[in-house]
């Protein structure tokens, strides 16, 4: 059983570990990932900001975000949320399955 806050910073740690397709760098490094929060009992939410309003590889990027978080154990559900995109909602829709 994971206490409050041990599964948004496994989740933290995982997606951190992933790299950003345009730089190569890991996503730790970058100010990509702006909250890693654990809104219910195994459910992760995640919010980013492309490094560019543009950015060619956002929907990648989300979804490689929400990947990494499902692989953590004790994650049930993810919602990922692009913030500072000029196509968010579009993004949100093609990252975030119903």
């Amino acid at each position: 059983m994971h206490m409050t806050g041990d599964l948004a910073r496994s989740a933290r740690e995982a997606i951190y570990a992933v790299s950003e397709e345009e730089t190569g760098r890991k996503l730790g490094e970058l100010t990509v990932v702006t909250e890693v929060t654990e809104a219910a009992p195994g459910e992760i939410r995640v919010r980013f900001t492309p490094l560019s309003a543009y950015s060619p590889t956002a929907v990648e990027l989300g979804r490689r975000i929400r990947d990494a978080a499902g692989n953590v154990e004790g994650v049930r559900k993810i919602v990922v949320e692009c913030d500072g995109h000029m196509q968010d909602e579009l993004v949100n829709r093609l990252v975030n399955p119903v």
